[in-house]
């Protein structure tokens, strides 16, 4: 009876590693920037809380609205991948890449400055 109920757990295959994956160039370098925009936006943000150090943050969130549809597009095919293949820690940190482009560009808004993409000025 034992041979039984051991032949049928042998049968089934394990379930497939977060590591078995082989991550594509294009998913490790998306994680690597949005670790260098993490580790930017942070301390940068935090810092912005004395008065003159938030025009630091105001210019790097003008950084990041000009290269915008770069990061947009590269975080959402990571956020894709990386969900399908259930790899979370990249999942979030695709997520955060697109926080924080949101957030740059609501300071961009509330500062009033010129909402430059790749170059074009949009708006008056």
């Amino acid at each position: 009876m034992s041979d039984v109920f051991w032949d049928a757990q042998d049968e089934e295959e394990p379930e497939p590693s977060e590591l078995a994956y082989r991550r594509p160039w294009w998913v490790t370098l998306g994680a690597v920037v949005d670790l260098v925009l993490l580790l930017v936006v942070v301390p940068v943000g935090i810092l912005s809380l004395i008065p003159f150090v938030f025009l630091v943050y105001v210019f790097f969130a003008q950084v990041l609205v000009w290269i915008s549809p770069v990061l947009l597009i590269l975080n959402a095919l990571i956020f894709w991948w990386s969900f399908r293949r259930k790899q979370a820690a990249t999942t979030a940190l695709a997520a955060l890449g697109i926080a924080f482009v949101t957030l740059a560009f609501v300071v961009v808004r509330l500062w009033q400055a010129p909402i430059v993409i790749l170059g074009l000025t949009l708006g008056g």
